[in-house]
């Protein structure tokens, strides 16, 4: 079983549905119109991570059916950022024909950037040797030879082995600042930057509103104790 295609028909009638049950929510009170802000329709999740199915000589992703717990295979993840989606059959294939990465790998968790960086946790029912991380900086090279700006992580009971950093740095410009984050693996980041930003800059709207109506009322109140 592989995961279904996000199609454009499929996102606007969950977002028409999501607008219908928030209205409904709000139908007693008197509430200006709603303003909708659509998200992109692929490609808009920063970070996705998937359990590691073995079949023989074959390797793939898989995720959970959240209803019936049923596995399936995931080759793509159309939800989850370009980058990831072009480095989850590279990934797959390099570690396949290496047995030290891929003896009991069981989890692969992707983090990625608007500005392209990656960063690639392997996670292992097994102690790492140096045997594990010399093919792993090998692994590394070769995906950044491919064009990529990753770095990789490799995990498993009590260990954490980083190649060569821990966090990617993603940047947010919102009206004439730019917000910078240094987003570390393993651990919450706002998987949709898209939306963040969007919240940001209403964010930066309304304190801005604030502010000039802090202002005014201030010098409306200079003005009545001058007089």
């Amino acid at each position: 079983m592989s995961i279904p295609q996000t199609s454009s028909d499929s996102y606007q009638v969950q977002l028409d549905e999501k607008t219908e049950r928030l209205q409904a929510m709000f139908s007693d009170y008197e509430m200006p119109s709603l303003e909708v802000f659509p998200s992109q329709e692929q490609h808009y999740r920063m970070r996705a991570e998937f359990r590691v199915w073995h079949e023989g000589d074959d390797l793939y992703y898989i995720m959970f059916n959240q209803e019936t717990r049923e596995k399936y295979r995931v080759d793509q993840f159309p939800v989850a950022s370009r980058i990831i989606n072009d480095l989850m059959p590279l990934l797959i294939e390099a570690v396949k024909d290496k047995p030290v990465l891929r003896h009991k790998l069981f989890q692969v968790d992707f983090l990625s950037t608007l500005s392209g960086e990656v960063l690639i946790s392997l996670l292992y029912h097994k102690k790492l040797d140096d045997e594990w991380i010399a093919l792993a900086k090998e692994l590394k090279q070769t995906l950044n030879d491919e064009g990529f700006n990753l770095n990789l992580i490799g995990r498993a009971r009590k260990m954490k082995i980083v190649l060569d950093q821990e966090y990617v740095i993603e940047k947010l410009n919102v009206f004439d600042r730019t917000y910078t984050y240094q987003q570390i693996e393993n651990s919450f980041t706002h998987q949709m930057v898209r939306l963040q930003r969007r919240c940001l800059s209403g964010r930066s709207i309304v304190l801005e509103s604030l502010r000039v109506t802090f202002l005014s009322s201030t010098v409306v109140t200079v003005t009545s104790l001058l007089r």
